[in-house]
């Protein structure tokens, strides 16, 4: 287990930065992220092993965080659609009585892909915390593709 005192501190903070990019993803829609990652990526694969390792893994992460976020919404707004009109296909006439017990549960389930994304968010802190602090982290999956 690498340790703060192995690492130089311009590789820690470079690989921090990687990772914390996801917060720039916030207010991005996950673009800037992803490119200020992939930035330090490509600017320390030449210099730094342990930089260019967590970076790599930083632009994967978040371009599959992205890719989950948007098929979490997508299937909650498939939900929200079929608890309007299910009722409407079972009683076409007065489908009123049973759209409560339809629609409450499909917009409660707008928790799901809230808390999705910010589960995938705070691991993404969590990553930056870790190399911070001079381990080589590795994502579940991921670090085994970034060598």
């Amino acid at each position: 287990m690498l340790n703060e005192n192995l690492i130089p501190k311009d590789e820690r903070v470079n690989a921090t930065l990687a990772h914390a990019s996801i917060v720039l993803g916030v207010f991005s829609r996950g673009v800037l992220g992803i490119v200020l990652a992939f930035l330090i990526w490509v600017t320390q694969r030449g210099k730094s092993k342990f930089a260019a390792r967590q970076a790599a893994q930083a632009v994967i992460y978040q371009l599959l965080g992205i890719a989950a976020a948007l098929l979490a919404w997508l299937v909650w707004g498939v939900l929200v659609f079929g608890s309007i009109f299910v009722p409407v296909l079972i009683n076409p006439n007065h489908p009123e009585p049973m759209m409560p017990y339809t629609m409450i549960p499909a917009f409660a389930l707008i928790l799901v892909p809230i808390g999705l994304m910010l589960a995938w968010f705070a691991y993404g802190l969590y990553a930056a915390w870790q190399t911070w602090h001079g381990k080589d982290f590795s994502y579940p999956l991921i670090g085994r593709w970034v060598r």
